[in-house]
């Protein structure tokens, strides 16, 4: 074995498969047969990162009914291990793997819902930063053309299918039978982090663009412009102050016209 990373490479390979002989050689001889160990271990794994995806993905279990869930959990692992040591970063290409899986493909609300779930996930685990106040953006508009910088758990997710109204009719108190009629039809959701839960807003179009020209840090009048060419009566002040009401502005930048850079005013 030339390095500890080859090592690691074969045990993983073991763990995840069921053709273990590679690293059978490896294992020394105790009170118990090493291929009866492996096993233990690989269950152990599988059980773990099964109930990391049901804890991820709590819609989407009920969705495909927790023993068929528990079986194509078992084939993403398996294909897909985790790069990073935190659990809670697993499951980044799950609803992927499910819009693409043969006993899913059939079903893409499923996969949609699942990468809501994913992006609720995200949220949860970015940071909380100060927000900024109505007075810092008055103070910007003297400075000319100026950028939001908004929560890093911001997220905005264009679902082909009502996403959130599946995840929302799955909550407490929600109804599920109202899902029995569910049709095609496109939500475009902003979500993010408020504390420990997760706050969530739908867009129309023009307000989508809006949004998704400030995250990518494009500049106030850029955004508008976007916002306009949707609907020529985009109500900027309302949009505005719908960030700021929802604590979604953490910095207010001014924008230096001779270059790509931007001075941080507040």
């Amino acid at each position: 074995m030339s390095s500890i990373e080859d090592l690691q490479s074969v045990v993983a390979r073991a763990v995840l498969t069921t053709e273990p002989a590679d690293v059978l050689p490896l294992l020394a001889r105790g009170r118990f047969d090493p291929a009866r160990r492996l096993n233990i271990y690989r269950n152990n794994t599988l059980v773990s990162l099964t109930a990391t995806l049901k804890a991820v993905f709590p819609v989407t279990v009920r969705l495909l009914d927790e023993r068929y869930f528990c079986y194509v959990a078992g084939c993403f692992i398996r294909t897909n291990p985790p790069q990073e040591p935190r659990l809670s970063r697993y499951g980044k290409d799950f609803a992927a793997f499910l819009a693409r899986f043969e006993g899913t493909s059939h079903l893409p609300f499923v996969s949609e819902t699942a990468r809501l779930e994913w992006k609720i996930a995200e949220a949860l685990d970015a940071p909380l930063q100060r927000p900024s106040t109505l007075i810092e953006l008055y103070e910007g508009l003297a400075s000319g053309s100026f950028a939001l910088f908004l929560q890093p758990s911001l997220r905005l997710v264009l679902c082909r299918w009502p996403a959130l109204s599946i995840w929302a009719a799955h909550q407490q108190g929600g109804d599920a039978e109202r899902l029995a009629d569910l049709k095609r039809e496109p939500e475009r959701v902003a979500l993010w982090r408020h504390g420990e839960t997760v706050r969530f807003l739908r867009l129309d179009p023009a307000e989508f663009a809006f949004w998704h020209m400030l995250m990518r840090g494009r500049g106030l009048e850029a955004a508008v412009d976007r916002a306009c060419r949707h609907s020529p009566e985009f109500d900027i002040a309302r949009a505005l102050t719908g960030l700021f009401v929802s604590e979604l502005v953490i910095g207010i930048h001014r924008m230096k016209e001779s270059s790509n850079q931007q001075e941080r005013v507040s």
